[in-house]
């Protein structure tokens, strides 16, 4: 049997209703549904090429070799995506990020989303986006969410082998164009890691459990949101949810503190501007970065407005966008 190099390139995404929480570590399984929107442009370009030459993947990422950490996470991708091929090749892999990171801005996501395209093409699979969604959640969580563009549910699913968390379209990036302006804050890769944090904040935190019940609550709040393309609830219920899981990391022991000044001072930026009528509105995952949420003819005042901050390092402004796909000749 002969497999071919396949090319693919996957965004990130950002989570209206969080992800913080897992059932199942080994499958990346969540304690709760959530909803993301797919940002356009920034991601993961990765590259698949099997080989009968190699004893086992080799893989480079931005020009360097990937750490024994990441390989265990790659490992369960490719495992699953040789098995189902039927077949014992390996292959080499070279992946490209264009965002920064373990900064909050969802790099794993899109790398394992790009992977999990690459290599399904590369050993012949041919998969619907929501069982795609299941193998890229082998690697990443949030992956899951990565593979569909638009706005996007991960059901949390009740099986214990994963196979009903998987990740569904609701509405395209053409249904509801909204942009997004990201604030940039650099202080260097976290300290504490999204899996690790999570498993410390189920430890430690005394409010996880009451996290977790929000998170359903809000997750039917977001559905109504887009369902109705209500700005103003969608915007209520992302900021609300965003600011319940820092308090749930804050409250971890030891406290998992991501944000920086800057951070704040962006937030606090943004709701003067809601305030004052302008559409927008902010979330941040497990980082110091903020992504801003607007409407297109409030772009230029969002970033006018976050660019004066200091601390915020860079500007990078974009929209929704579409999911994983194969790049020809990449």
């Amino acid at each position: 049997m002969s497999f071919e190099r396949a090319a693919a390139f996957a965004p990130i995404n950002i989570a209206l209703s969080k992800y913080w929480g897992k059932r199942d570590h080994e499958r990346n399984l969540p304690l709760a549904p959530s909803v993301s929107v797919t940002l356009a442009e920034l991601g993961t370009l990765s590259v698949v090429a099997p080989s009968e030459e190699l004893e086992g993947n080799m893989m480079v990422i931005n020009d360097k070799a990937a750490d024994a950490k990441a390989l265990v996470r790659v490992g369960r991708v490719m495992r699953t995506v040789r098995e189902m091929a039927g077949t014992e090749v390996r292959a080499g892999i070279r992946s490209v990020n264009t965002v920064p990171t373990a900064q909050g801005l969802a790099s794993s996501a899109s790398a394992f989303a790009a992977l999990a395209k690459a290599a399904t093409t590369a050993y012949g699979l041919e998969l619907d986006d929501q069982e795609l969604s299941k193998i890229a959640r082998l690697g990443s969580g949030s992956a899951t969410r990565s593979v569909h563009g638009g706005f996007v549910l991960w059901r949390r699913g009740e099986e214990d082998d994963g196979s009903d968390s998987l990740a569904e379209q609701l509405a395209s990036a053409e249904d509801w164009p909204l942009r997004a302006v990201i604030a940039h804050i650099g202080v260097g890769p976290k300290k504490v890691p999204s899996g690790d944090g999570m498993r410390l904040s189920a430890d430690t935190s005394p409010f996880f459990s009451a996290w977790i019940d929000t998170c359903f609550t809000d997750v039917a709040e977001c559905l109504a949101a887009i369902a109705a393309r209500d700005f103003e609830r969608l915007a209520d219920v992302t900021e609300s949810n965003c600011l319940a899981m820092h308090a749930t990391m804050l409250a971890t022991r030891p406290g998992l503190i991501y944000w920086q000044p800057a951070t704040v001072a962006v937030m606090h930026a943004v709701r003067a501007l809601r305030a004052a009528g302008h559409a927008a509105f902010f979330t941040i995952d497990a980082g110091p970065s903020v992504v801003v949420l607007c409407e297109a003819g409030e772009v230029e005042t969002v970033s006018r407005t976050l660019g004066g901050i200091e601390g915020v390092v860079k500007l990078t402004r974009t929209r929704i966008g579409g999911g994983a796909h194969i790049v020809p000749n990449g």
